[in-house]
Parts: structure tokens; C-alpha cells; sequence
């Protein structure tokens, strides 16, 4: 011990008389550390961290899949949900659906998300209530109790944490509930992307109404389910295979869909749709990390160059091999440490950051944050960069030769740090040439990105949730009352020059979903095929400014009066009739409205019009095909409206909610943002990519830059008697400059090389991160071959300035 805090004490002695190389070092490792820490923190807490329910590794999400171009989603029957509870040996289900609901009373009227459950929701994921009860067994029947929990948020936000509120009855829409509980406030009910018929509610309600009377093939309902103690997921899922041949054996439906049910680890479910991102961030810091331990390393060689004499009195006095490979590494860990407490301090403030920024479509945000295991990481990469980047120097500085140093002779000694020096720099160029490839083709995605039309133009459009609540407005012919009175009064508004609602805003969501067939053919295979389905106004596909390619929108005939019809996007056309036109053909579809279906209640309705593809899911891909029917024949209820004006459609908010308070002073209005907001929101996972591979890029293209100079000065400065020579025989400066300036685009080359090599083995694992660019691009690596290219030459003028000014006589009297 006296020995290890003698070491401690001499280290801590030369990081004191260097300041300047103290402070590069620290700095360096403390990018490397907290970016790498940040980064770990949130992939701890998104991927790795358990989800915060009772025992999580034995959730599962259902899923029901009806072939390869059928529906395939998260989403059960009512009908199917009761046959999986009751068959099922090896599984508890639990089931939910949402909605949206208006509070009104206490306070100015409120649109809440809103959630039927089953009532083992709660005690199937392991959720306690904070005040109150939950649910009890026999209350989720039909026409049962009118109960309610509350989240912990609304508790507050709306009631004022009044614990008084339990016991007591909320109006909601134009009926009374009573409160019964208070959820915790570190619930969140977490999602599989796909989900659309539940979201993270605040108000929970016991499930009403009969589930036997759901036709099969609509599916409203969340399932998630338990495997019980001792069971696998394999053992599930096998069970779940059997229940769904004996559903295919018993209902025509599910045997001409060929229904499969999946049965969906839950952690796996929820994070899959932001884990390559993720894990493509970790491994871009764990470059910069490597980068920044290659660049200390360079100067700790730089600086034992120096320490080498006295290094070889140490020998001669006595000192092993072991303690002088200590003595380094007991300065290598230190600065580690300090880097690390250092980074520690980054790491906590990008992360307050990025939950700043709130980057869409990552789970579990509010659970980010340094914890035991971020600690504990950080306290790791402390120690194996202290290894990385202290042992090479060690080594290289406790290597024999000790005696010709004492003799003035350090020819050989020099070569081999110098062969060292170069191996880290052409290292760090070959580490920070695949990060900034990285960089660059995540730079080429998005701008392709960038230019892709939705199918509709969002500019110049406010968009906003309304539902009505007033007696005269309930019933499907008082709704679309309430929607062409609200439409009529917004469109007087000065400036707005077109409206229209919609069922399902693009970008928010899965939505429902229908199965349809063209001929006899594919009606024998019902529910194998199917599209997105949403209801719409007349004025919706103008108001956002969808091409029609075909026939004619919605209008106001098509009313419960006269015969289905619906509007059918381009890929359906062209699937269902690829060689004639699709107006004036027919669709079977599920019933719908108040008009007549089969037996099996399907429904014939007539094609109207024909419009350019939405893509309402994802930016990159066409999902699936689109058929609009008339939100009058439907009788849909909630909606969302879009304002089109000439005016910034910020301005309009204000005079929205006036028209609506006119209509009827109850109803909320709920999700105002710009359509624009939710195109960039598609956008928003990509972005986020982007913004932080550049930032490590940046940072590393930086470290090259120093690590560069400082070999290429330190050699410069090696070779001062030489150049002294050359310069006293005539050497010209422009020669001296381009012996210094090949030099470093010697080494730039040799680290090019290697970098795209390995750029090239590497990106092609995050080619789901690009979209329209290869992994290869090569304008990509052409632009990165040609800017490591000009910062070596920038790395190298600067000494080659200084070397091109050295006195002959001036380097020959100093040696």
C-alpha cells in the first residue's frame, strides 16, 4: 500500500507540473467517457432496464395475423379475447380498448384519453392503486357500474390532488362516474408502436359492454396476457397455435383468413421499433471512445520521449519492469478518473438534453437518467480505458535500451515510439473515418428524407380533436349535425379557405384497419387481405391537398340516403384492377352504418374516386392500401379537424375554440398543432440519429486533428538538426514544407484506407437506418476521402510553417 500511494503521489506530481497536457488528456477522455455513458444510460434504460411492472419477463403481447397481405396487429376481437381466456391452460389475458372523453364540470370542459379495461388489467401487470381500489372481479359486465380510476397526473393536474375526489362522481360525456382510485404516479401504461386502440390513459373505466356480440373480424381490443410460473414462451405460444386451429375449425372467418396468433415477448415489443437505432448510437460511441483513447495514448508516448532519460536512471537505480509499468498505469488510471467524474457531468447534462428534446417515438423517457448501472458502467469504461490507452506507452517507455539512452544514443528507441505514434494516429483516422461514413450517409438519408412528399401537402394547416358531447349532438345523424355545423361556422373564419375531418390524423398512429375483396376469388380468402380504413368529411382530401387521380371525392350526397360508396387510394386500384378503371367497381368490405350486410356482414360499396397514396405510417414505405368511406355513412364520432388558410395557422387557435364554445360550450378542444408538426414528427427518429452520429463525428474528427498535429509537430521537432542539415545544403523551404506535409497525408492515407474498409464492412449492419442511399454510397465516400484528406494537410501546415523557418546554425548548436 505505502508503495501504491508513493506512485499515486509521484503521478499526481507530473500531472501537476503539465497542466496543458493534464487538461487535453482530461478533456479527451471526458468526451469519450460521457458520451459513451450517455449513451449506455438510455439504452440501459430503454432496452436492457426490466419494464416497471411485476415480473415483465413473463408479459407477452397478443397478436393476430391474417396472412401475408392480411391484417397483422396487436389488436384481438371481443369474441376471440373471451375464446383465448377461457381455452387457454398457460395464459392469463387481460384486455383493453380506448377512446377519448370529455370532462366537464370542475372546471373549464377537458379531453382525456380514456381506456376500457378488463377488470385484471391492473392486477395482471403488477399496478397497485395509491389511493382507493382498483376494480373488482364482476364489475366489467355489461351495463355494469359506471367506475373510474385516475391517473396520478390528472389527479393533479385537474382536481388538485384532492383526496376527497375518491368516492365522489365526475360528469364525463353526459354521464356520472365514480371515482374509486388514484393510480400511481409512476404508471405509464408503455406500448408496442403498432397499438392504436389503446394509449397511455388518464381515466380507466371498467369494460361495458358484451364482447359476444363484437363480430369476429373486428378488432378493438389490446390483449395482454401472463405467462404463468414454470411456463416458456415456446410452451405459450404452442398452446396458442392449437387455440387458433380450433378457432380456423369452428368460424368460417378465421379459417378462410388462416388466423395465426403470436404471442409477443412484451420489453421486445415495446423497444423493437427504436433498438437499431439505439444499438447503432452505442457502437458509434464506443468508436469515439476508442478514438479518444488512441489520442491520450499518443501523448503519453509524446511526453515519455521526453521522461526517457529519466526513465533509464530509474533502471539504473534499480527499479524493475513492473514497477515502472505500475508507476504508468497508476498515472494512466488517474486520469481516467478524472476524465470519467468529468464525463460523469456531461453525461448527466446531455441526458437532460435529450429528455429536453423529447425525441419521438422513444419509449420510457421519464425513466432515463444516471442510476446504479450507469455508475457502474462508467466506472468500467474508467478502468478499461486506462488500460487502452496507459499499457501501450508503458511498455513502449519501460522496454530495454535503457543504457544507450544514458549514453546519449536514442536512434532506435525513437524509431519505435515514432512506428508506435504513427500505428494510434492511423488507428484514430481509420476510427473516426467510419464514424464520419456513418455520419455522412445518415446526412444523405435525411436529406433524401426530407424530400419525400406525404401524399398531401401539411402546409398551411391547423389540425385539432373534437367530440361532441351535447345530447342533440350524440347519435350518428346528431354527430355529423354537430361536424357540418363546425365545418360551415370555421370556414367563415377570415383567411381559412378550406376544412375537412378526419377519423385518423396520418402519422398518429396504426388506426383501424378492413379486410376487403374484388371477386369471388378473393372474398373465399376474407380477412387475408386488407387496407387502412378512415372516415372522412367532404372537405377533408381537398383541405390537405391529396392529388385525385381518378373519378371525384366525397361530397354530401353520400349520405345514410343513398348507397355506400368510398374512395380508394392508387395502390388498391391498381392491386384490385390493374388493368381497367376502378370507378364505377365494387368492394366488398365489413358492414358498416345502418345498411344491410350478408350473413357474414359484409357489405358491396361502390367506388367513387381514386387518390394518389397517403403515406400515413412511415416516410420511407408505402404500408398498405387506403379506402375512405363518408364519416355520414359510417357515423363516426370522434374526428379530427384540418384547417386550411392563407394565414400562419398558429393564428387561427383562438377563433377555433370560440367556434366550437358556440356550438357547444362542453366540448373540449384537444391536440391543436400544425399538420406540418406531425410530418416532421415522421421524421423526428431519423433527425435525432443524425443530430447525435454528427456530433460524434465532429468530436472526432477534432480529436484526429489534435492527435495529428501534436505527432506531426513532435516529429518535426524530433528532426530539427536534420532539417537543420538539409537547410544548410540547400534544401529549399518548399521542400522542407512537403517533407513535413507528406507526412501527415502519409498517415492520413494509411488511416483512409483502413477506415473505409472497415466502413464498408461495418455500415452495411445499419442499412435499416438509410433511406434512399446504399451503405456503399460513393459520393458519401468521396466527400469523407476528401475532407480527412484536407484536415491532415491542415494538422501538417502548421509544423511545416515552423520547420521551414528553423536556423541551420540555430537546430546544429542546440543538438
Amino acid at each position: 500500500m505505502q508503495t501504491l500511494f508513493q506512485d499515486v503521489r509521484f503521478a499526481l506530481r507530473l500531472l501537476r507540473k503539465s497542466p496543458g497536457f493534464t487538461l487535453v488528456a482530461v478533456l479527451t477522455l471526458a468526451a469519450g467517457i460521457g458520451a459513451t455513458s450517455a449513451i449506455f444510460t438510455v439504452v440501459n434504460a430503454v432496452l436492457l432496464h426490466p419494464l416497471p411492472y411485476r415480473e415483465p419477463n413473463r408479459l407477452a403481447n397478443i397478436w393476430n395475423d391474417y396472412g401475408e397481405h392480411g391484417q397483422s396487429l396487436p389488436a384481438v376481437s371481443g369474441p376471440d379475447f373471451l375464446d383465448y381466456r377461457d381455452r387457454s391452460r398457460l395464459l392469463e389475458f387481460a384486455a383493453a380498448s380506448g377512446f377519448t372523453a370529455s370532462l366537464t364540470g370542475d372546471g373549464q370542459p377537458e379531453q382525456v384519453r380514456a381506456a376500457n379495461v378488463t377488470s385484471n388489467f391492473f392486477p395482471l401487470l403488477g399496478i397497485p392503486v395509491e389511493r382507493g381500489r382498483q376494480f373488482k372481479t364482476g364489475e366489467d359486465i355489461p351495463h355494469g357500474p359506471t367506475l373510474a380510476l385516475l391517473s396520478h397526473r390528472l389527479w393533479q393536474r385537474r382536481y388538485g390532488a384532492d383526496p376527497g375526489i375518491v368516492g365522489r362522481a365526475i360528469r364525463v360525456q353526459a354521464n356520472l362516474f365514480t371515482v374509486v382510485g388514484i393510480l400511481p404516479e409512476s404508471f405509464e401504461l408503455l406500448l408496442p408502436p403498432e397499438a392504436f386502440q389503446i394509449e397511455d390513459a388518464d381515466l380507466w373505466v371498467p369494460m361495458r359492454g358484451n364482447l359476444r356480440q363484437i363480430p369476429r373480424n373486428l378488432t378493438g381490443l389490446s390483449v395482454i396476457a401472463r405467462v404463468k410460473p414454470g411456463v416458456s414462451f415456446a410452451q405459450a405460444q404452442q398452446e396458442m397455435d392449437g387455440i387458433a386451429g380450433q378457432l380456423r375449425a369452428e368460424h368460417l372467418v378465421h379459417r378462410t383468413s388462416g388466423l395465426r396468433i403470436r404471442v409477443v415477448p412484451y420489453q421486445h415489443d415495446v423497444v423493437k421499433g427504436v433498438q437499431p437505432a439505439l444499438l447503432a448510437l452505442l457502437a458509434a460511441v464506443g468508436l469515439l471512445l476508442l478514438i479518444a483513447c488512441a489520442n491520450v495514448a499518443n501523448l503519453l508516448l509524446a511526453r515519455s520521449e521526453g521522461r526517457s532519460r529519466e526513465t533509464s536512471v530509474r533502471v539504473a537505480l534499480g527499479a524493475t519492469f513492473g514497477r515502472l509499468v505500475r508507476q504508468a498505469l497508476t498515472e494512466s488510471l488517474i486520469l481516467a478518473v478524472i476524465g470519467g467524474a468529468l464525463g460523469i457531468a456531461l453525461a448527466s447534462a446531455g441526458l437532460r438534453v435529450l429528455v429536453w428534446l423529447h425525441p419521438p417515438g422513444l419509449p420510457r423517457l421519464a425513466e432515463i437518467g444516471l442510476d446504479g448501472s450507469s455508475l457502474a458502467f462508467t466506472a468500467g469504461a474508467c478502468l478499461l480505458t486506462a488500460l487502452l490507452f496507459g499499457l501501450f506507452p508503458a511498455f513502449q517507455s519501460s522496454r530495454t535500451g535503457h543504457s544507450e539512452r544514458l549514453k546519449g544514443t536514442r536512434l532506435t528507441a525513437s524509431l519505435d515510439r515514432h512506428r508506435a505514434q504513427n500505428a494510434l494516429i492511423g488507428a484514430e483516422i481509420a476510427l473516426s473515418v467510419v464514424l464520419l461514413i456513418g455520419a455522412g450517409l445518415l446526412l444523405r438519408s435525411f436529406a433524401a428524407l426530407e424530400q419525400v412528399r406525404p401524399g398531401f401537402r401539411p402546409e398551411s394547416a391547423l389540425t385539432f380533436e373534437v367530440s361532441p358531447t351535447a345530447q342533440r349532438f350524440l347519435g350518428p345523424e346528431g354527430t355529423i349535425n354537430f361536424f357540418d355545423a363546425l365545418e360551415q361556422k370555421l370556414a367563415t373564419i377570415p383567411g381559412v379557405d378550406r376544412v375537412g375531418s378526419i377519423s385518423k390524423l396520418p402519422f398518429t398512429g396504426s388506426g383501424p384497419q378492413t379486410p376487403y375483396a374484388w371477386d369471388a376469388e378473393t372474398a373465399q380468402k376474407w380477412e387475408t387481405i386488407s387496407a387502412d380504413w378512415r372516415w372522412i368529411t367532404p372537405g377533408w382530401l381537398d383541405a390537405v391537398g391529396a392529388r385525385l387521380v381518378a373519378g371525384r371525392w366525397i361530397n354530401q350526397q353520400d349520405d345514410p340516403r343513398h348507397p355506400p360508396v368510398i374512395v380508394v387510394d392508387e395502390l388498391l386500384a391498381k392491386r384490385a384492377w390493374p388493368n381497367g378503371d376502378a370507378v364505377g367497381k365494387r368492394l366488398l368490405l365489413s358492414g358498416f352504418g345502418s345498411f344491410p350486410a350478408d350473413r357474414d356482414g359484409r357489405l358491396w360499396a361502390e367506388v367513387v374516386g381514386v387518390v394518389a397514396h397517403v403515406r400515413s405510417h412511415d416516410l420511407r414505405r408505402d404500408v398498405r392500401e387506403q379506402i375512405y368511406i363518408s364519416a355520414a355513412q359510417l357515423g363516426g364520432r370522434r374526428m379530427s379537424v384540418v384547417v386550411h388558410s392563407k394565414i400562419p395557422p398558429e393564428r387561427l387557435a383562438m377563433a377555433i375554440q370560440q367556434v366550437v364554445r358556440g356550438l357547444d360550450p362542453d366540448v373540449p378542444v384537444a391536440q391543436i398543432r400544425t399538420l406540418d408538426t406531425l410530418v416532421q414528427g415522421a421524421r423526428g427518429q431519423a433527425r435525432f440519429i443524425l443530430q447525435l452520429a454528427g456530433v460524434f463525428g465532429s468530436v472526432g474528427l477534432f480529436l484526429v486533428v489534435v492527435g495529428l498535429y501534436g505527432v506531426i509537430s513532435y516529429a518535426a521537432g524530433q528532426r530539427r538538426q536534420e532539417i537543420g542539415v538539409r537547410i544548410a545544403l540547400g534544401a529549399q523551404p518548399a521542400d522542407i514544407r512537403w517533407m513535413v506535409l507528406s507526412r501527415g497525408l502519409r498517415l492520413g492515407g494509411w488511416g483512409l484506407l483502413t477506415g473505409i474498409a472497415g466502413a464498408l464492412a461495418l455500415t452495411r449492419f445499419g442499412a435499416g437506418l438509410l433511406y434512399g442511399v446504399r451503405p456503399d454510397d460513393p459520393a458519401t465516400y468521396a466527400v469523407v476521402t476528401i475532407l480527412v484528406l484536407l484536415v491532415s494537410l491542415a494538422a501538417a501546415y502548421v509544423p511545416a510553417r515552423r520547420a521551414m523557418r528553423i536556423e541551420p546554425m540555430s537546430a546544429l548548436r542546440n543538438e
